[in-house]
């Protein structure tokens, strides 16, 4: 079972190209805090990060991918005193076209490509509650891995075009990047990895979460899911919450509810989705739904469908 891509199905990714400016020295964009996730690539010149709460900038190059997966405030600039341009809020907003800046004159200038991604469940879940504020790709490592440059000039290209489809092309595409920037951080991480994503590469507790990802309604137990991992009962336990963030079980729960959002989300009959998940009865389902959720599932049902 592919359980990044699971993953990153049932929370329903959604990326959204904000704005492509071509930049004309001095500038500098500070980012607040969102309740989305935000990425940047710069293509044809460098500048500086400055992440909150971090002491030294970090120098940006040509073609360098930048993701905040929890919407962490930081700044982009071109000189350490140069003055705000302008204070961004970059919150995940389907309704608003992007914004484009063109600047006169000859030849390739700094362009810098901003935008957000909405992921479709009401509390954290692990996986990014368990990735690093910042997951920088500079250029040449991207350039290196198959696909992120692709990418990289589709959206560069694709964002000052007015064609026909745009709109769906920069969406697709910005989600295709997330993706890409996952997996190659995912790769590059030292042995042994920590945290959610660290599990994918651990071959028993990898085991484990295809098991859960593969069959979400089986009666899993601990015992079964270490045996399954080749692991006594507490090194499993142990493991796998430290890497995961939470116990099996607790994992198996918030898993099947998620799955469980979505199905009523598509307006699933509600014995049907009661009994892909796990359970034997709508009453017992509506009980563990409301306990994780935080309000009915007749509830969720009529209110999901307005979720962005």
């Amino acid at each position: 079972m592919d359980v990044l891509t699971d993953v990153l199905d049932t929370l329903e990714l959604k990326g959204w190209l904000s704005s492509r400016r071509e930049l004309a020295p001095p500038w500098r964009y500070d980012f607040a805090a969102s309740k989305d996730s935000m990425f940047h690539v710069l293509s044809f010149g460098g500048a500086y990060l400055q992440v909150k709460g971090e002491e030294e900038p970090i120098r940006v190059e040509d073609g360098d991918v930048l993701l905040f997966p929890a919407g962490h405030p930081h700044s982009l600039y071109d000189d350490p005193t140069s003055p705000q341009t302008r204070l961004v809020h970059l919150d995940y907003n389907p309704q608003r076209e992007h914004h484009v800046v063109f600047r006169d004159g000859e030849g390739r200038k700094p362009l810098l490509l901003c935008g957000a991604f909405h992921f479709d469940y009401p509390h954290d879940f692990p996986l990014l509650q368990r990735l690093p504020k910042l997951i920088h790709i500079p250029g040449v490592q991207g350039r290196m891995a198959q696909g992120i440059p692709d990418i990289v000039r589709l959206l560069a290209r694709e964002s000052a075009s007015q064609q026909p489809g745009a709109g769906v092309m920069l969406r697709r595409l910005t989600e295709l990047l997330f993706i890409q920037v996952i997996r190659l951080w995912i790769d590059r991480q030292a042995e042994p990895s920590v945290g959610w994503v660290g599990a994918l590469r651990d071959q028993p507790i990898s085991v484990a979460l295809g098991l859960i990802h593969q069959s979400p309604e089986h009666k899993w137990t601990v015992k079964e899911l270490a045996e399954a991992a080749a692991l006594s009962r507490s090194t499993f336990s142990a493991r796998f919450t430290e890497l995961v963030g939470e116990p099996p079980i607790t994992y198996l729960t918030r898993w099947r509810m998620l799955r469980a959002t979505r199905l009523i989300k598509n307006e699933v009959r509600m014995d049907t989705v009661a009994e892909s998940v796990g359970y034997k009865s709508e009453a017992a389902f509506r009980k563990a739904f409301k306990r994780e959720i935080g309000i009915p599932p007749a509830q969720y049902r009529r209110i999901g469908s307005k979720q962005p």
